[in-house]
């Protein structure tokens, strides 16, 4: 008799009707892209209304969301998330550019969807992932959409240069100390606030440091921009706005395609000064002598040359020192491996009065919070420790192996007075036994130190923040005896102290 070999189908074939959901996505929230989204939505809903294969199981849609980047559309991740849980068969979309405009990130979807045996059609380019041969077609395609996007980007980039040059562009965020206008869209003035940005100038030409003027809103009870207590960074950022003179810088700040966002603008793009912009709060006179002032203190902040910086300051992509870079015009901190021939590192230049501000905003936090965040500490520290001395997890865990290597040790006796085992056998097992009680007992005894060592530490941290006044022994006080370690990622600084405590600040 012949042997029957019986070849699986590759795919089982799902009962009933195939589960459809369709995916529709506008890009801006103008009245006109508003239509079209409404149009998509109708479209699909009749499309499969009266259909005998298909169901449509759901419309996704994501509304004035822009498609160069998946993690933003959250009816998008709604979607893969059904598509993960089973609920979903068959994905069908307007076109690629609907889809997503990043090639990658469409890939990167499709192949998921494939595996989760999700296909997806798209209509305008007639593509359906059912067919394996489309793969090539969706890379052009997404490429194409990809260029697309980037074609958008730079139109719109050069709409708003025209219309900085032309002095009309409207100002997005609205500087403490102005209001905006709703019918025109101008800066006015904030009469209240106004009036914190006169005292603020006024204190500093007259001798007041940033950070006393910081200390004394505070304790006036006076809001912040950010509505919590001032800092001497927030001072500075005041001091160094042009906004209060009734003029505007554009584009201090630049953004890439795709990439890093607001990154500062040191002559990679253009800028545009426009004066009598909107109402002055104060006089130009006034912002250049604070300006002067502020450029005559920045020297004494730290010695340049010597900074306590050094062999402080680390990488956070690639793990390796920041090297000071003393510099005529505006000394900078850069990763050691920037220019490696191997692997050269891409994380950004730090300049030293960027360090020296997120530093000392960090100082003032612990200086009028500490109370509060290290008493914290303090308390969970206590709470470990009884926890440790009463039973925790781990605690509970070590003591149950101490009482069944104390309940062998015991048996191993009983055997040997029986004559069950010999002396030999004996001793070699009470030996073990032994070892490993010694070993827990001397972990036991180790946790408890840590525990005590960290007390210690954050009860010295509490006493120094609360010295803090400011002056430069102080800073340089902290940085050798609290800071162990900072470390930058991307605009991100993060300060290590003694004891495992981390602060984030950014630059």
């Amino acid at each position: 008799m012949n042997n029957m070999i019986v070849i699986p189908a590759a795919q089982k074939v799902r009962k009933g009707l195939v589960r459809v959901a369709a995916y529709c996505r506008v890009s801006t929230n103008n009245e006109d892209q508003e239509h079209s989204y409404d149009a998509q939505v109708r479209y699909f809903t009749a499309l499969y209304r009266n259909s005998q294969t298909e169901t449509l199981v759901g419309v996704y849609a994501d509304e004035g969301i822009s498609g160069t980047s998946l993690d933003k559309r959250a009816d998008f991740q709604r979607l893969l998330d059904d598509c993960r849980a089973g609920k979903i068969d068959r994905i069908v979309t307007k076109s690629v550019s609907r889809f997503a405009r990043n090639t990658k990130d469409c890939l990167e979807c499709l192949r998921e969807l494939k595996l989760l045996g999700v296909t997806v059609m798209f209509e305008k380019e007639n593509i359906d992932t059912a067919r394996l041969s489309d793969e090539m077609m969706i890379t052009v395609m997404g490429g194409l959409a990809q260029e697309e996007s980037q074609s958008i980007s730079n139109n719109v980039r050069w709409s708003i240069q025209r219309k900085m040059a032309a002095g009309t562009f409207r100002h997005a965020r609205v500087p403490y100390g102005y209001a905006k206008d709703d019918e025109s869209g101008n800066l006015i003035v904030a009469p209240e606030q106004a009036e914190v940005i006169r005292r603020i100038f006024g204190m500093y030409v007259n001798g007041t440091g940033a950070r006393k003027i910081a200390v004394t809103l505070t304790e006036e009870g006076i809001p912040s921009p950010t509505g919590k207590a001032w800092n001497q960074k927030t001072i500075l950022k005041i001091l160094d706005n042009e906004k209060y003179t009734g003029d505007t810088l554009w584009q201090k700040t630049y953004s890439e395609f795709m990439g890093e966002k607001f990154k500062p603008n040191l002559g990679q793009a253009a800028k545009y000064y426009i004066e009598g912009s909107h109402e002055a709060i104060i006089s130009k006179e006034t912002f250049a002598l604070a300006k002067e002032i502020k450029k005559k203190a920045a020297p004494k902040s730290f010695e340049k040359n010597d900074t306590p910086f050094r062999k402080k300051l680390y990488c956070g992509k690639c793990g390796h020192t920041y090297a000071f870079i003393n510099s005529k015009r505006r000394p900078y901190w850069q990763c050691g491996c920037r220019y490696a021939i191997d692997k050269p590192c891409d994380n950004r230049v730090l300049y030293n009065d960027e360090l020296e501000a997120a530093f000392t905003a960090m100082c003032d936090k612990l200086h009028f919070h500490g109370g509060e965040i290290l008493g914290k500490c303090v308390e969970q520290l206590a709470e470990l420790n009884r926890l440790e001395q009463f039973g925790t997890a781990e605690g509970v865990k070590r003591m149950k192996e101490l009482a069944e290597l104390k309940d062998q040790k015991h048996r191993f006796r009983s055997l040997f007075d029986k004559h069950f085992i010999s002396e030999e056998k004996y001793q070699l097992q009470i030996s073990e036994i032994e070892t490993k009680i010694q070993q827990l007992s001397k972990e036991k005894l180790r946790s408890s130190e840590v525990s005590d060592g960290l007390l210690t530490d954050i009860n010295m941290l509490a006493e120094l923040f609360e010295d803090y006044d400011g002056t430069d022994s102080d800073g340089r006080e902290i940085l050798e005896t609290a800071v162990e370690r900072i470390t930058l990622a991307g605009d991100t600084l993060t300060f290590r102290l003694v004891g495992g405590l981390e602060l984030t600040e950014g630059v």
